[in-house]
C-alpha cells in the first residue's frame, strides 16, 4: 500500500464518473474501524496556498485556498465569504466570516446542509465527515477505473443531507476513488468526480473536481459545480491553530 502526500483533500484521488464493477461480497475487506484510522492518519495536508476557481453554471468565483494539517480556509475573493474546516475525528469544525478582519463563526445545524454560495457543494461536504461516520459496512471488493478497491456504505448519527453515503477506497493508494451520497429511498443525490490531479513539487493536489446534484432516481444531474486549481505554492499563512 502506497499513502502518497497530500496538499488538498488527501482522501481523494482520481477517479471517473462512471460506475464500477460489481461488489463482490464474498472478499475480505479491513474492519470499517482499521479503516477509519488509516484514513486519518493519511489525511494530514501540506502547508500551501491555492488559487483557482469554483465555477457554476451561473458563475465564476474566484477562489484563494490555504491548507496546513487537518485545517483548510477558502477565501472567495468577489464575495464576502471565507470558510475555515478543521477535520476532527468526531467531525469537522466548520467557521464562516465575510472577511479576514472578523472573528469565525460556527457554521452549527441546519446552517451545515446550505449550499455555498449558488454552488452544488454544501458545508458539510468539506468536512469529508462521511469518513469518520461510525456507523459503517464493508460491502466487499469492486474495481474502480481498473484500480482494486475496498467497498464500505456508511449512516450519519448526525442531521445531514444524506441517508448514507457510499464510498470506494483505493487498496494500493489508500485513497477514496468514488463516492455516491443517497437519500432516505435509497437514490443517488449526489456525486463527486475528480477529473485531475497535478504534482508540486513532492506533493499532489486536484486540478479539477465536479460536484454533481444528481436526479434522484435516474442518475444523471441536475447542476454541476466544478473547483478548479491553476496555481499552488508552498506557505498557507495559517497560523496551525
Amino acid at each position: 500500500m502506497q499513502c502518497g502526500k497530500w496538499m488538498l483533500l488527501p482522501a481523494l484521488l482520481v477517479f471517473g464518473a462512471s460506475a464500477g464493477g460489481q461488489i463482490n461480497p464474498n472478499q475480505p475487506v479491513p474492519l470499517p474501524e482499521a479503516m477509519q484510522e488509516m484514513l486519518w492518519e493519511n489525511m494530514a495536508l501540506s502547508d500551501f496556498r491555492l488559487e483557482g476557481n469554483v465555477r457554476t453554471a451561473k458563475s465564476l468565483h474566484p477562489l484563494v485556498m490555504r491548507t496546513r494539517g487537518r485545517e483548510m480556509v477558502y477565501e472567495f475573493q468577489k464575495q464576502p465569504l471565507q470558510v475555515r474546516v478543521v477535520m476532527l475525528e468526531s467531525g469537522s469544525l466548520i467557521q464562516r466570516r465575510s472577511k479576514g478582519a472578523e472573528p469565525w463563526k460556527a457554521v452549527s445545524g441546519k446552517e451545515r446542509l446550505g449550499k455555498i454560495l449558488d454552488s452544488d457543494v454544501a458545508y458539510e461536504d468539506l468536512g469529508l465527515d462521511f469518513l469518520r461516520w461510525r456507523q459503517v459496512r464493508p460491502l466487499g471488493t469492486d474495481s474502480i477505473k481498473t484500480l482494486a478497491a475496498w467497498a464500505y456504505e456508511a449512516v450519519p448519527a448526525v442531521m445531514s443531507n444524506y441517508a448514507k453515503a457510499r464510498y470506494w477506497i483505493s487498496q494500493d493508494h489508500l485513497a477514496v476513488l468514488r463516492v455516491d451520497a443517497y437519500n432516505e429511498n435509497g437514490q443517488v443525490v449526489k456525486r463527486v468526480e475528480v477529473n485531475g490531479v497535478m504534482k508540486v513539487g513532492e506533493v499532489y493536489t486536484i486540478k479539477e473536481m465536479q460536484i454533481s446534484t444528481v436526479i434522484p432516481g435516474r442518475d444523471l444531474s441536475s447542476s454541476r459545480t466544478y473547483i478548479e486549481i491553476q496555481k499552488a505554492r508552498p506557505g498557507s499563512g495559517l497560523g496551525g491553530e
